[in-house]
């Protein structure tokens, strides 16, 4: 047994290190440092030091794990940059059209074809904007917004956020609608959106029945295989 380490160790513990520190510090395993200070018993005042020292670990290890997250995040972003960049006219094209797919009011009723998607994502209406102008050739001026908010929301915030975001002057807004706030509610948890959902809105139904006819299109092209 080595009696020298194991009398710092002992020395060490009732100081208040806990024993992962001790083991580091004598470069002895850490079962053995739990063997020759078992029968210390320490008071309550240095149990909470060690208990602060343990959180604070693991904190620290917590910050360093996400940062290391981040980093990797980061570099996986600028080799995916590479892949997909330049973005042509005809990605643009099948991206409005995938997230029209997803997200889009699709309806039969003539009195009711018009385009409007929703989202509480700035990036994924921003797409769709430039779908709209780019490859339907419409003016943004013909491009209305209309906000789905909660009660609790600031409107005036959240006009000029979406106006920001979107590029799109607040006078081409309509009126908001406001639901019941979920601030007081057991499924408050579920509500992630600081500005509410915006709506963006095109009413054109020749437009609406070109982007049906190429989602029609784009359809039967994956159903029958047929991509060259």
């Amino acid at each position: 047994m080595k009696l020298a380490e194991k009398d710092k160790a002992r020395k060490l513990r009732m100081l208040g290190h806990s024993m992962k520190q001790i083991a580091v510090s004598l470069n002895v395993s850490k079962g053995s440092i739990s063997n020759w200070v078992r029968d210390i018993a320490l008071p309550k005042e240095v149990l909470v030091n060690i208990n602060n020292q343990y959180m604070i670990g693991r904190e620290k290890a917590r910050k360093t794990r996400l940062k290391n997250i981040v980093l990797r995040q980061n570099e996986l972003f600028r080799v995916c940059r590479k892949e997909i960049i330049p973005f042509f006219l005809r990605d643009l094209w099948v991206a409005g059209l995938m997230l029209y797919a997803g997200e889009g009011n699709k309806s039969s009723i003539v009195s009711n074809q018009h385009i409007e998607i929703a989202n509480s994502d700035a990036d994924i209406l921003r797409i769709f904007v430039q779908f709209l102008i780019k490859v339907c050739y419409i003016p943004k001026e013909k491009i209305r917004v209309r906000l789905i908010l909660y009660e609790d929301i600031n409107i005036e915030q959240a006009h000029n956020y979406w106006s920001k975001e979107l590029n799109i002057p607040r006078s081409q807004f309509g009126k908001e609608f406001i639901k019941p706030s979920y601030k007081d509610s057991p499924y408050r948890h579920l509500r992630r959106s600081t500005y509410g959902t915006a709506h963006v809105c095109l009413y054109d139904a020749k437009i609406y029945r070109r982007v049906m006819g190429w989602l029609k299109a784009a359809y039967e092209c994956l159903v029958l295989d047929n991509i060259g």
